[in-house]
């Protein structure tokens, strides 16, 4: 795998996924929380986790059905203590859709829907493309990527291992960036948020065509989940993002997660900006 010099400062440890939404504070309409700079990615919280704090929020409202689809609208920065509320828009017989919004000191941070609905009997079957036959599976020798000074500050939250595709900001022209993650806490990989604050984790896949680090962010984010129940072994997910879009600071991209045996079990679509 190519090496990424240099490592965080890990003299204050970061606050995990399960230890946040335990501090998470109920209120009428959903929950207010202290995120930790630990969680910032720039100026803002990460948006996986602030898409993970969405569902979180909606929930509630989902009863016993599984999430299927979530649309993701980053309208701006967040910062400090953020609220989420979230409402019920319609409950139909196979389906619930809830809307949840995210706020702070900034303003408005995230605008979400997901939907929630589980997988009933159908004559129809198509199966979504396999894992790249090079990403196997990790093991305990597998060797974890250490990432540069200055790095996102939320990456100390997980543990990266390389599968392929290009390198980030060595103008490699490859637009496509694939890692094995995971929480490096062990109690956050089974929580029932962790896929979604797993699921943007990645660097947009247009940055290997970049020869330095600059300025970018995403606009928004779709993913819809392809089971009802996603499993993995040891918290691990492969996660995929291939640009087929970079024009006039603008780039669209697919996203697909895997599981350690190999099954897809997510799809998504992001638009990100980028200043360059």
């Amino acid at each position: 795998p190519p090496r990424l010099n240099g490592v965080h400062d890990d003299r204050i440890p970061p606050m995990s996924l399960a230890e946040m939404m335990t501090a998470a504070r109920p209120t009428k309409a959903g929950f207010k929380l202290d995120v930790p700079d630990s969680w910032k990615q720039g100026r803002t919280v990460y948006g996986g986790m602030s898409a993970a704090l969405c569902l979180h929020g909606a929930l509630p409202h989902a009863g016993e059905r599984p999430l299927r689809s979530a649309q993701i609208s980053f309208v701006g920065p967040s910062e400090g203590e953020v609220e989420v509320t979230a409402e019920k828009l319609r409950e139909g017989r196979t389906a619930c859709s809830v809307r949840s919004r995210l706020t702070s000191q900034a303003g408005i941070g995230l605008e979400t829907v997901f939907t929630f609905c589980g997988e009933r009997e159908s004559a129809l079957s198509l199966d979504p493309a396999p894992m790249p036959e090079r990403a196997t599976a990790p093991t305990e020798a597998s060797e974890l990527l250490t990432f540069p000074n200055g790095a996102p500050g939320f990456t100390r939250n997980f543990d990266f291992i390389w599968a392929g595709g290009g390198v980030p900001f060595l103008n490699s022209g490859k637009a496509v960036v694939r890692m094995w993650a995971r929480h490096k806490d062990s109690a956050s990989r089974d929580h029932p948020l962790s896929l979604m604050c797993n699921g943007d984790v990645l660097p947009p896949a247009l940055t290997p065509m970049l020869n330095k680090p600059t300025p970018l962010s995403s606009m928004t984010w779709m993913m819809d989940v392809l089971t009802d129940a996603p499993e993995t072994r040891d918290g691990w997910w492969l996660l995929e993002c291939r640009a087929d879009h970079v024009r006039g600071g603008l780039s669209s991209q697919d996203m697909t997660i895997w599981n350690t045996d190999g099954a897809c079990v997510a799809k998504g679509r992001q638009m990100v900006t980028v200043f360059a």
